[in-house]
């Protein structure tokens, strides 16, 4: 099955700034609020690293409770069709490629969450989208390209 990820030009700006601004910072990262149409995905928002995350040179944990309370407002909103859809973070110094580390907690999330789920690694002066598919024993990882570019947002496979 091919999946289809539509990101919101809101949020892909936001990426956008976090690549042109991450270079030398610390890690930084939120989660990806979005909705489930079908075998497609849209992704409509996103938070922001809070001041009680640990923000690292080579780590980002995400503990402030607003990633939360955002998840809870977008899902109260929408009367229950936007919600956590994935995460996104920062190598600040690094390429785009997923360590040993991430690729672990994105298979711990989607299994956790059973069903297909999206993450961004964002480096400087680009991002990149990710799909993992919750198949047993070992989630799919795939790494998603833009296909379409339209008024409402990009849509990448």
């Amino acid at each position: 099955m091919r999946y289809r990820v539509l990101v919101h030009h809101p949020v892909g700006q936001e990426l956008e700034t976090a690549a042109a601004s991450c270079s030398g910072q610390a890690e930084a990262g939120g989660v990806l609020l979005g909705a489930y149409r079908g075998a497609d995905m849209e992704v409509t928002g996103l938070t922001r690293p809070g001041p009680m995350d640990q923000r690292r040179l080579y780590s980002f944990t995400r503990t402030d409770p607003l990633h939360d309370a955002a998840n809870r407002l977008a899902w109260e909103r929408s009367g229950g069709t936007v919600s956590y859809v994935g995460e996104w973070h920062s190598h600040p110094s690094g390429r785009v490629t997923p360590s040993s580390l991430d690729l672990g907690t994105w298979r711990s999330e989607a299994r956790r969450c059973a069903r297909p789920m999206v993450f961004v690694l964002v480096v400087p002066g680009q991002w990149a989208l990710f799909l993992v598919r919750p198949r047993w024993p070992r989630p799919a990882v795939a790494r998603l390209s833009r296909i379409e570019f339209g008024k409402v947002g990009a849509v990448h496979a």
